[in-house]
């Protein structure tokens, strides 16, 4: 039976849209694609990117309650010194950050503080788009994951080796060669509707792989029609770990949660991804900080705690680095809303079971400021360095440029 045009328009535009209504893939003899010589790697090491958006308020997070000055700047924000979770004589967790607090005490989470950049800019999209490229000076087009995906992972075939979860995708993984999946949960994460007849199937599969996977198109269409081709794998193989997960930890009901929880499922059913990227939103706090921040933080505070404990239960947290930022810090001072303003310098965290906890760098001062903002002490790029030398064993120079000092957290 011949597949008409109108049929694939009505039963295959799905695909167009989200790549999200539902129904395995199969060629027309029923075999799986994701069937190939080369088996995705499932040991080497992961990077998970927690993308905290709208600019957290890192004062309020690593708490420098033995100075003064942060409670003669923050008269109404300020927690007492028997609130804070204290890590040492001069800084402390926020009181939310119980589970993490837990985990710094294990030795299982490092904290840089005073991370910034030369030159910061105070607004999100633009700030957020200089730590997505790690080109605070210019803009690229390029992502700083996206760089080091294409120069460490090329030869790797697995079209599951980057996935970014959510709702949409993150500049740093921006590319104009390569394109890496967005996926929400692996049951939606689907080409066709499941309802749709197996015959159905077939033919529609037939007409895609006919129109995007030809090995020679023409150059007008090379682009799109590798798009398309790398699409189709990412939906195959994703289908055939649906099944694979064994649930083990109870999560909160959150959605930055379930999104954690996602990036295990995948791991425990040998994805052999090497990258993940997560975002949760809500740090804009302008107003009204106290409780809203608490709460995000409660969230946060769950989420990588529930995340950590389900890894272990895996056998995994030793294959699995996160790190935790976001595109700037407050301002020391709280304003007249019981909030605080866009800001710079901020802690950064990295959790694992190879990290070497503790804290890095040094606490920015109060008292010496940039025109109300923060001093950084440490830049983002030694963060990503680190991370991509010691953890990834990528190359920084080629994906960032140039060297950066290490760390030593891994």
């Amino acid at each position: 039976m011949k597949l008409t045009r109108r049929d694939f328009l009505i039963k295959g535009t799905a695909l167009f849209a989200t790549l999200g209504l539902g129904g395995a893939l199969f060629t027309e003899t029923g075999k799986s694609l994701w069937t190939g010589s080369s088996e995705p790697s499932v040991e080497d090491p992961v990077l998970v990117v927690v993308q905290l958006s709208g600019g957290n308020d890192g004062i309020n997070t690593l708490i420098p309650y033995g100075q003064g000055l942060y409670y003669d700047s923050r008269p109404t924000l300020a927690y007492e010194q028997k609130e804070v979770l204290a890590l040492d004589s001069h800084v402390g967790l926020h009181p939310s950050l119980t589970g993490l607090a837990a985990l710094y005490k294990l030795g299982k989470m490092a904290i840089i503080q005073g991370v910034g950049y030369p030159e910061p800019n105070h607004s999100h999209f633009r700030s957020m788009e200089i730590w997505q490229t790690a080109e605070p000076a210019k803009m690229s087009r390029s992502g700083w994951l996206a760089r080091y995906a294409e120069a460490s992972l090329q030869k790797n075939p697995n079209p599951l080796k980057v996935i970014q979860i959510g709702g949409s995708g993150s500049k740093a993984f921006a590319s104009d060669q390569s394109s890496f999946p967005v996926i929400q949960s692996l049951e939606s994460y689907h080409v066709f509707d499941p309802k749709t007849a197996l015959m159905d199937k077939n033919r529609i599969t037939k007409a895609f792989l006919d129109m995007y996977g030809a090995s020679n198109p023409p150059n007008q269409l090379r682009v799109i029609s590798a798009r398309g081709s790398e699409a189709y794998k990412s939906v195959e193989a994703i289908q055939s770990l649906a099944a694979t997960y064994t649930k083990k930890i109870e999560y909160p009901n959150t959605n930055f949660s379930r999104d954690l929880q996602l990036v295990t499922k995948l791991l425990a059913g040998k994805s052999g991804t090497r990258l993940f990227n997560v975002e949760v939103g809500g740090f804009d706090d302008h107003a009204d900080e106290k409780l809203q921040h608490a709460q995000m933080l409660t969230q946060v505070d769950e989420g990588l705690t529930a995340f950590y404990q389900d890894l272990q239960a895996q056998g995994l947290q030793d294959r699995v680095a996160v790190m935790v930022f976001s595109e700037f810090g407050r301002r020391v001072k709280e304003n007249g809303s019981g909030g605080t303003d866009h800001g710079t310098a901020a802690p950064m965290f990295v959790i694992g079971g190879k990290v070497k906890g503790g804290l890095y760098g040094a606490y920015p001062s109060l008292s010496n400021l940039d025109n109300g903002d923060l001093k950084y002490e440490v830049d983002f790029r030694s963060v990503y360095s680190t991370l991509i030398d010691s953890w990834l064993n990528g190359d920084t120079a080629t994906v960032l440029g140039k060297t950066y000092e290490n760390l030593k957290f891994i």
